[in-house]
Parts: structure tokens; C-alpha cells; sequence
């Protein structure tokens, strides 16, 4: 039998068959050619990002007036449209609260000298309990008392709970059992997603709670029905 010569393709040089011949085995190796498209550099895939915090969040959060309430209050406040928390911007004198719902010390002629400091006093109807970590207080020596309800903001540190017999005045007013006086039914609602922003803080009703903070320092406090958090550096 006369021996044949494969020939190559018209036009096609030998050097050009024998690299199709190594792109197929190649193929055969590994199932599949990949070839780069465009010529740019890889760039690695960038993973899920952290969730906004509440100072992050209450910067974004724009600042409006309240939605409903009959007349106007010497100090601002609100309460959220669910009825369960309320909170008030007002000033603290050694260690007692200028607060509008109760009765308080704030106006006896003992502390009258001592210094006023502005803070944001929030109080609860339905709320988490403290843990014993955040206890700021030993109430009078007894380490009894110490209920969880309110939160007060200050200008260096947020603290959740106090010492207290009894219910909170919101809890008086909104609570199941609740009587609402005047002072308490003068407190205009703030809508979800809206501000209030008072004496260098802001408040805003956020993921079915509260949120306050000093957007200068970053600290604050956010409270809701079954959880509370302390943040800040």
C-alpha cells in the first residue's frame, strides 16, 4: 500500500495546526478553555458590608416637628406612635431629672447651686430588665430596685434602668392599668423615621423602639420592648 502524507489545511501553516492540536489536548484535560476577555486585571469580589449603626442611622434620619399633639411643651418631647415609649430633653442637677411627667427635686433650693446638665430621659411601658453588668446604681445600699424602664443620656455616658418603687410615669399613663394625666396626653407623637433634636442630641423612633444619641461623641442608647443597647466609644 502506497504510504500517504497528511497534509495541512490550505493556507494554514504547520506551526499554526500544531497549536490547534495542543489547544484541543488541552481541552481534553481539563473540559474547558477559559479565555480572558478585555484584557483589565481581576479584581477580588467584595463581601457583604456591616449594617448601618443607630448614630450612623440617626445622622441620615431627617429632623421634622411632631405629627399630632394639642398644644406645644416647655421642654421637648414625644412619644412614639405605639404608645410605649416617651422621651423628654431636660437637664439633670446633682443626680435629679427636671422631669415634666412626675413629681421630682429638681427645683429644691439644696441644688439649686449645683450645675445643670443637659440630658435626654426616656421611660417605658413594656421593657427588657437590666443586666446586672449596666447596674449603675447600688439604690441607697440595698442593690434592691434597680428596674430597667427608663434610659438617660448624658453628654459622656448613656445608662439604662434606675432605682425606683413602683411604675414608670409612662407606664402609669399608657400601661394596661394606665391613667393618663394632662401633662402625658400634651405629649405630641413622633412618627417612625423622624427626628427630634434638642440640646446637641438626637432621638428618632427606629425598628420598633427608641434611639438617642450625641452625634458628636457617637454615644447613646437604643430601647425597645424586649432588648436595650448601650453604645459608644
Amino acid at each position: 500500500m502506497p504510504l500517504t502524507r497528511s497534509a495541512a489545511r490550505p493556507g494554514l501553516p504547520r506551526r499554526s495546526t500544531d497549536f490547534v492540536v495542543l489547544l484541543l489536548a488541552l481541552f481534553a484535560l481539563t473540559g474547558c478553555i477559559t479565555v480572558p476577555v478585555g484584557g483589565g486585571t481581576p479584581t477580588a469580589s467584595q463581601g457583604p458590608t456591616a449594617a448601618p449603626g443607630y448614630v450612623d442611622r440617626l445622622k441620615t434620619t431627617p429632623v421634622g416637628q411632631a405629627t399630632e399633639g394639642a398644644m406645644t411643651t416647655e421642654l421637648p418631647q414625644f412619644v412614639t406612635d405605639s404608645r410605649n415609649i416617651a422621651c423628654v430633653f431636660t437637664a439633670s442637677k446633682a443626680g435629679n431629672l427636671n422631669q415634666p411627667w412626675e413629681p421630682n427635686n429638681f427645683a429644691d433650693s439644696a441644688i439649686a447651686p449645683a450645675p445643670s446638665i443637659p440630658v435626654v430621659n426616656c421611660q417605658m411601658v413594656q421593657y427588657p430588665q437590666v443586666n446586672e453588668t449596666d447596674q449603675a446604681d447600688n439604690c441607697a445600699g440595698t442593690n434592691v430596685g434597680y428596674l430597667g424602664g427608663t434610659a438617660v443620656l448624658y453628654p459622656d455616658k448613656a445608662i439604662y434602668g434606675s432605682c425606683r418603687a413602683g411604675v414608670t410615669a409612662v407606664e402609669a399613663a399608657f400601661g394596661p392599668q394606665g391613667a393618663v394625666s394632662q401633662e402625658m396626653a400634651s405629649v405630641p407623637v413622633l412618627a417612625p423615621g423622624i427626628a427630634m433634636e434638642a440640646q446637641g442630641y438626637r432621638c428618632a423612633p427606629l425598628d420598633d423602639g427608641v434611639a438617642c444619641a450625641n452625634l458628636a461623641s457617637g454615644i447613646g442608647f437604643f430601647v425597645d420592648a424586649q432588648k436595650y443597647e448601650i453604645f459608644g466609644p
